[in-house]
């Protein structure tokens, strides 16, 4: 039986986990100093600002289920470690390097032909900020097929610091930009977009230095087409649940509400969202055919109990001080939107939630390749953008549409490994 640290740190995941939760940290930190110069009304009206929120959650919508790229490549991989076939690892990556050659340069020719529509529907911004947004969102694709690949060879020091260089670089840039040639989203977006060829070329580098033999001639592991269908799927739901709150806002209110709107938003997705690098860590130690043993089933209550502890300490702040993160990102409340806006802030916070904690299960049950639960994402997703076109004669009408089918989410997904581990409990004994 294990004693001391090995039993405290099973696997890792502790170890691991707040490795990545510290690369994260460093990143949310500059997403969130990105967020105080560009929330600034002297560098970004409340439009501005809100387009720029909106094209972001745009490319976190679309760009969120390549996590399932990632997953599979980590999966795949790290099942090829696992049992020795090392040698074959470049062959899958670079086959998913072949397509996604193809799929980016479709994203942004087609970003192109119809910016002009795309422009009146999120309120007529600015058409050349289509374009940009969806080439940036191009660029951030690749870095999953990157990511997954780190994942799966379990490179965590990589995988903690190389996506930190995209919000160092659009944090520092962006500013620049904005404050000194254009106070535009356009100038803050063409940021982001270097940020991501930074992460790219060290990433690259990255996998250089794991010295894997090169690509051979061997067919890629059966099922991955599988695999990712499942996985983009499931994470489709997650990553509408996720992230089209602002996008929304920006459809259904004037730019001034849909501005105000964003700014809470943030405030809540970056607050709420910094316990998913533990899934991360999880991940590649729980992969499985199917089964689940009793190590998965204890790393997994960890990783709850881990990330649980983090949430409920970020939920009850913004709870109780809602105007503290505020006055930290955007230098304080305007007395005229002052009550909604700590109102707005709360109920992000408390919607988003259940979502963050969903975020660990869904990992859990792709690690061990079942999706039939996880499947319940999407019906959640289609029912909160249908409930919100019905729904919108006020902002705070969005999270309690969201908050309600992000907890039949959680509590969809948590019953189900739940009632997996009984069933495996009652047919060992």
């Amino acid at each position: 039986m294990k004693t001391g640290p090995a039993a405290r740190d099973e696997g890792g995941l502790f170890r691991h986990g707040s490795l990545l939760m510290i690369g994260t940290l460093v990143g949310s930190l500059c997403n969130a100093g990105f967020h105080m110069v560009m929330g600034r009304p002297q560098v970004l009206s409340n439009a501005e600002y809100g387009s720029l929120v909106a094209m972001l959650g745009v490319i976190l919508a679309v760009s969120t289920p390549l996590l399932a790229l990632q997953n599979t490549l980590a999966h795949f991989i790290s099942k090829l470690v696992a049992d020795d076939r090392r040698d074959e690892v470049m062959t899958l990556f670079l086959h998913w390097v072949e397509l996604f050659a193809a799929a980016s340069a479709v994203l942004v020719a087609g970003a192109w032909m119809f910016r002009g529509p795309l422009a009146a529907f999120w309120g007529g911004v600015d058409p050349r900020l289509i374009v940009a947004t969806f080439t940036v969102l191009a660029g951030s694709l690749w870095m999953y097929l990157f990511y997954g690949l780190l994942q799966g060879m379990q490179a965590f020091g990589w995988l903690a610091a190389a996506p930190q260089l995209w919000g160092l670089v659009r944090l520092v840039l962006g500013a620049a930009l904005a404050i000194w040639v254009s106070g535009t989203a356009l100038a803050a977006i063409t940021a982001q977009g270097a940020g991501v060829v930074l992460v790219l070329a060290c990433c690259a580098w990255a996998v250089h230095t794991l010295r894997l033999p090169p690509r051979r001639a061997v067919k890629r592991p059966a099922g991955t087409y599988r695999y990712l269908g499942s996985a983009l799927v499931c994470l489709g739901g997650y990553a509408a649940l996720m992230n089209l709150d602002t996008a929304l806002a920006k459809h259904y209110f004037d730019a001034e509400t849909a501005g105000i709107f964003a700014k809470a938003a943030t405030i809540a997705r970056t607050g709420v969202f910094l316990p998913v690098p533990i899934a991360m860590a999880l991940f590649p130690k729980v992969t499985s055919s199917g089964e689940m043993s009793d190590a998965s089933w204890r790393l997994l209550l960890r990783a709850l109990a881990y990330g649980g502890l983090i949430l409920g300490g970020v939920v009850g702040g913004c709870l109780l001080f809602p105007q503290l993160p505020w006055w930290i990102l955007y230098g304080g409340m305007a007395p005229e939107h002052a009550r909604e806006a700590s109102a707005l802030v709360r109920a992000m916070v408390l919607a988003m939630a259940p979502l963050a904690l969903a975020y660990l299960l869904l990992n859990f049950e792709m690690a061990q390749r079942r999706f039939r639960r996880a499947l319940v994402l999407v019906p959640c997703a289609l029912l909160y953008v249908g409930g919100t076109a019905v729904f919108h004669a006020a902002p705070l009408q969005i999270p309690a549409v969201l908050g309600t089918l992000n907890a039949v989410a959680a509590g969809v997904l948590l019953a189900g490994v739940v009632l997996r581990r009984r069933r495996m409990v009652k047919g060992v004994t």
